[in-house]
């Protein structure tokens, strides 16, 4: 019997989860209208050589896909507390890692990249990516520019998140 009245209970707490929660803001549709593949080779800088593309390119809107490679070393940030306000924890991880992928979106020229990487060591990790992030061996990204549609930037909300809005 209790089995049967925990169900109502567990049902009626997800919905008021959902119910306190906004809707999702959509933007587009967009058009992809360039494409660009990059190939860096031993101790380059990932992100900084993302936002090379980004602005030798002139590219306001658009995506950003990390699909291979690996690093020597990275810094990057995760979230380390689910209070409203983000707090931010940064690490900087030494020694060889695999990217498994990363990316994000470009919005008013700026990118906002994940990255999930492993090793032996450490298992999977990654989040936020940062400055600093040299390349092993190789690492391969592609920059999409997005053209058609409002142009997004980021703005706080009440809580100090960027979020996506139209420009």
């Amino acid at each position: 019997m209790a089995r049967l009245l925990l169900a109502p209970a567990l049902i009626l707490a997800a919905t008021n989860l959902h119910a306190q929660t906004s809707a999702p803001e959509i933007f587009g549709p967009d058009q992809i209208t360039d494409v660009y593949r990059v190939s860096l080779d031993r101790g380059a800088s990932l992100l900084e050589s993302i936002n090379d593309v980004i602005r030798s390119k002139g590219i306001r809107d658009g995506h950003v896909i990390i699909s291979a490679g690996s690093v020597q070393e990275c810094t990057y940030h995760f979230v380390a507390s689910t209070d409203l306000k983000a707090q931010n924890e940064y690490r900087t991880v030494s020694g060889p890692s695999e990217i498994l992928g990363g990316g994000g979106i470009i919005a008013d020229g700026e990118p906002h990249v994940h990255i999930a990487l492993s090793n032996p060591e450490k298992g999977v990790y990654g989040g936020h990516l940062e400055k600093g992030c040299r390349v092993l061996y190789l690492a391969e990204f592609t920059v999409f520019r997005f053209r058609g549609g409002a142009p997004l930037t980021r703005k706080s909300n009440q809580n100090g998140t960027l979020l996506l809005q139209k420009k």
